[in-house]
């Protein structure tokens, strides 16, 4: 060992400085290798994701053209598209996708050979499809900030509770409880609104597609909570009901006077069609007698040219009737086809209102689900687990609610599960999950108002 002032031997420094390049390097690459593995995970994740509704999906659509030697692209196709709620992705050109539980690898295969089938191609194009934004998840029970968040992939349970700020804290007051409740409550009212005009436009729409003379109302509206609001609406959609058929009747009305128009002209034609051939007969007879008469010189010509100019005029006229009835004919086909246009362009128009008019239904009724859940988490869940947060030791238990084979699940996880788009996360602390099982509770889970509320078809 080297005593003080004595030279430090070549070979320890360089074995010094090569283990701090080491450690140097190895804290450089970690974060760097850390990074790369994170997104190869991602990009995994991505192509084995099932779509939903509400994804967003940037799309793009090309084709390489070897005889002008580049490449064209479909720019109606170009974009961002958003699955509908039904699980329905609509593009211009190819129509309407069923893209539900479909990968984005699926759907690029089936947009490239609905092109190449609608436009003809010899080769189908190229399709990359993306996620351009994911649809949400849903986190309630013991954090700060329950409700709806964007995902991002990768999420994992810990991360979408840090999301969502984090653990509740027992510092957090009744006031801010009472906050969100009446928040809640504000937003149930105004879906609830939303929702009884949906239902009432629904119900008015059935039966004008069933030709009925007054609306039906469905016992769902006929029984609404909201007794005053259901009449006045009911009121108003009959209104609207009785405005609409006599719109429409009259437009058929008019056609069907300027048919009837018609048809009286047509009749009017042929008995004048029936005179004229009557007097072109006569005439006729007339001019041959003159003609035999001018023949054995018992006439003169002039009476045969007068004769001759009449029977003309009246084959002009003739003519001219000839056309009139053509005519008249014609225009009363052109009426027939109004009305029958007028009766399918009315059943596409209602049939399409009443599409949208039940997609807009399922969305209002499920934000008003979503929306009780979160104010008898305020209400109910949250004072409560506060009350049993007087332990620090207490443990959480963590679970999702996800939708598996068209029926929904509750599955326990733990904090490094992943999230889906579309989940409900679940933190709950032991004491209050057990507190749950108990008979007390029970009676107090009795008071919780119905969720699943479902408009009827």
């Amino acid at each position: 060992m080297a005593g003080p002032g004595v030279p430090m031997p070549t070979s320890s420094v360089s074995i010094i400085s090569a283990a701090s390049c080491l450690r140097l390097c190895a804290r450089l690459l970690l974060p760097l290798l850390l990074s790369v593995l994170a997104l190869s995970r991602a990009s995994a994740d991505d192509l084995d994701y099932r779509l939903g509704p509400d994804d967003r999906l940037r799309i793009k659509v090309s084709e390489w053209r070897p005889v002008s030697g580049d490449t064209f692209e479909w720019a109606a196709l170009n974009g961002e598209f958003t699955i509908n709620s039904v699980g329905i992705l609509s593009m211009p050109i190819i129509g309407a996708i069923r893209a539900e539980n479909a990968t984005t690898v699926e759907i690029a295969a089936m947009i490239a050979e609905r092109l190449k089938a609608v436009a003809g191609l010899i080769r189908s194009p190229n399709a990359a499809v993306e996620i351009a934004q994911y649809r949400p998840f849903y986190i309630l029970g013991t954090v700060e900030k329950p409700g709806e968040y964007a995902y991002r992939p990768g999420l994992s349970v810990i991360q979408a509770i840090s999301i969502a700020g984090g653990f509740f804290r027992s510092d957090s007051n009744a006031s801010r409880f009472e906050r969100e409740a009446i928040l809640a409550e504000s937003e149930i009212r105004f879906m609830e609104a939303q929702r009884l005009a949906l239902l009432l436009k629904r119900d008015r729409l059935l039966s004008e597609l069933r030709k009925s003379d007054k609306i039906s109302f469905s016992d769902e509206v006929v029984r609404h909570p909201d007794a005053g609001s259901a009449r006045q609406g009911m009121e108003e959609e009959a209104m609207l009901f009785a405005s609409r058929q006599l719109a429409i009747n009259s437009q058929r009305d008019l056609l069907l006077q300027a048919k009837a128009l018609l048809e009286g002209e047509l009749k009017t034609l042929g008995a004048k069609t029936v005179t004229q051939q009557k007097q072109y007969d006569l005439v006729r007879k007339e001019l041959d007698n003159i003609n035999a008469l001018v023949s054995k010189g018992l006439a003169v010509n002039p009476r045969q040219l007068a004769v001759e100019q009449n029977l003309a005029q009246i084959e002009s006229q003739g003519l001219d009737l000839v056309l009139a009835i053509a005519r008249t004919k014609q225009d009363i086909s052109r009426t027939e086809r109004n009305l029958a246009d007028l009766k399918n362009q009315r059943e596409a128009d209602l049939n399409k209102e009443l599409r949208e008019t039940q997609v807009s239904l399922q969305q209002a009724t499920d934000r008003v689900n979503s929306q009780r859940m979160l104010l008898y988490d305020s209400r109910v869940l949250a004072p409560r687990l506060q009350s049993q947060q007087a332990s620090e030791s207490a443990k959480l238990s963590y679970s999702i609610v996800r939708r598996q084979d068209g029926l929904i699940r509750e599955i326990a996880v733990d904090q490094t599960a992943p999230v889906r788009p579309g989940d409900i996360v679940k933190i709950e602390r032991a004491p209050l999950a057990m507190l749950r099982q108990s008979s007390e509770v029970a009676a107090a889970d009795s008071a919780k108002p119905e969720l699943a509320i479902r408009p009827s078809n």
